[in-house]
């Protein structure tokens, strides 16, 4: 008994029969005609022309007009059909260029630019500290270069304490606000950043804004200060203790009316380089020495407490500071050397004509100052604190002012 699997199976059979029966006549009727026949290799037709070629079948030949249309769309899009037979030729060998061979050979005579790395005459202080993440020494580079170019646009437009100016006004009214200033940034107990910052507040300020009245200067110095904490500070005094600190000079209205109008005047640009930054940067060419580095700091303080620096650029006086505290410690007697140089901003003390001039300017004042600043005699002369700085500096320089300099840049 048949199953209908066994039915399905015959009738399968039987087809492939028949396929093969027409395929066997396709076959023996079809003639090749001569431009069928295969052509010798050099004229053989090109592999893209291979819907051209002719084909001859009973199943095709017995077909309407419509099915050879659309056998010729067919042939033309160079589909084969079942039964046609496919006539091959040969394609170009296509040259693939190696990557070691240049396509231009004129290339080829061009010969490489061999530049000799100049030497690099100083120590390379920042590579060896690339593991430690808080020294960031990976962009060291790029932050005091982006230091250098503030440097200018930070600056006082000029000295106006210089009686060339139409407005000016006179270094002791200076001096008395640089010297309340220095008290009051004592009794608060800020970083010294935040004092030399306010002074650069006040003296941009002082430098461009229309002349204050005598009875405001001090309005301006607190408000500077306020200003500089805010920025620089962690925990900062908070704005009653200026007011109070003034003894009723300004009210906490005032000073923040004072620090709109300042704010504005300066377009809010208070992104000023603090020196102590470029006293640290020099400082690591000299082993991080702290009596050389301390001497520094009060040296650099002096100079900005001092009216004859007001318009010199932040690096310059960290230069100057660290160069004199070098002389005075007299370390290793090295006056300075190429990676002091370096570290330093390109500063070349020994053939900086205008550089020597302004060490010896601030030798000179401090020995015989124009207008004393006495909180800042004070502040250093705690001795708890600082030590012995104020005692050393004070007679090096006057030794230096009695020799004339003769050995200020010499060994």
């Amino acid at each position: 008994m048949s199953t209908p699997h066994d039915h399905n199976n015959d009738s399968t059979y039987s087809t492939i029969e028949n396929r093969k029966n027409q395929l066997n006549r396709a076959t023996s009727n079809l003639k090749l005609s001569d431009s069928n026949k295969l052509l010798p290799r050099e004229k053989r037709t090109a592999l893209s022309d291979i819907g051209s070629y002719n084909v001859k079948s009973d199943h095709i030949s017995n077909s309407d007009n419509s099915s050879t249309k659309s056998q010729d769309k067919l042939s033309k899009s160079g589909i084969r059909r079942e039964g046609t037979e496919l006539i091959y030729t040969t394609v170009k060998r296509r040259r693939i260029l190696e990557d070691n061979e240049v396509k231009d050979k004129s290339l080829t005579d061009i010969e490489p630019t061999v530049t000799t790395p100049q030497k690099q005459t100083w120590e390379d202080l920042d590579t060896p500290e690339m593991d430690d993440v808080l020294l960031v020494a990976e962009y060291t580079d790029d932050i005091f270069a982006h230091l250098y170019l503030r440097e200018s646009s930070t600056l006082p437009t000029h000295n106006y304490t210089h009686k060339s100016r139409e407005q000016y006004y006179r270094p002791s009214v200076r001096a008395i606000l640089i010297d309340w200033l220095v008290e009051v940034h004592e009794k608060f107990q800020c970083f010294p950043e935040t004092l030399l910052l306010a002074i650069n507040i006040m003296d941009r300020f002082l430098a461009v804004a229309i002349k204050v009245n005598t009875d405001k200067l001090q309005l301006v110095a607190v408000t500077s200060l306020f200003i500089a904490a805010k920025y620089e500070e962690i925990h900062l005094p908070k704005l009653a203790e200026y007011a109070y600190i003034t003894a009723g000079a300004a009210s906490k209205t005032s000073i923040k009316r004072a620090e709109l109008f300042i704010l504005t005047t300066l377009n809010f640009d208070i992104g000023w380089p603090n020196p102590l930054n470029f006293v640290r940067r020099i400082s690591k060419a000299d082993d991080y020495d702290t009596d050389t580095r301390n001497i520094a700091k009060y040296l650099l303080e002096y100079s900005i407490c001092s009216s004859k620096f007001i318009d010199v650029k932040p690096s310059i006086l960290a230069a100057m500071a660290m160069y004199i505290a070098r002389r005075i410690v007299n370390k290793n007697n090295v006056l300075w050397n190429p990676t002091l140089q370096h570290y330093s901003g390109d500063i070349h003390p020994l053939s900086n004509a205008q550089f020597q001039s302004y060490c010896e300017q601030l030798i000179e004042d401090i020995v015989d100052p124009v207008v004393p600043i006495k909180s800042l005699t004070t502040k250093y002369e705690n001795k708890t604190v600082y030590g012995d700085i104020l005692t050393t500096v004070n007679k090096w320089c006057a030794e230096q002012v009695e020799n004339d300099f003769n050995k200020l840049f010499l060994l």
